[in-house]
């Protein structure tokens, strides 16, 4: 409690039901199991890349929010949030056209029947 890092717990919380080892995959795999960071390819890394909330909400698990990041770069990303959450957010929406409004929601597309 007496870090300069400590959110109240936060780190604690549990995530969604979804967040689970397919939808985690899912992530892996659209990066190219490849640290989106660093670009240091799983095989490199002898474990699994971390899935990390690009902004840092839990249950959010959805591809506009995840991206695939190697342990040390996920550290980083404790501290200075809102800059991670900008920075993740324009580098998914310039590499897989997702988009997100000036408060930094994802916005949805949905398809239209037609």
């Amino acid at each position: 409690e007496k870090s300069p890092s400590w959110r109240g717990g936060i780190s604690f919380e549990p995530y969604g039901l979804d967040f689970n080892n397919n939808f985690k995959e899912l992530i892996r795999k659209r990066d190219n199991q490849t640290c989106i960071l660093c670009r240091t390819y799983r095989d490199k890394l002898n474990k699994s890349l971390d899935v990390h909330h690009v902004n840092y909400d839990k249950n959010m698990n959805i591809l506009q929010n995840c991206v695939s990041l190697c342990r040390i770069c996920h550290t980083k990303t404790n501290f200075n949030r809102k800059h991670w959450t900008k920075f993740f957010q324009s580098l998914l929406s310039e590499k897989y056209g997702y988009n997100y409004n000036e408060k930094g929601e994802v916005i949805l597309e949905l398809l239209k029947n037609e």
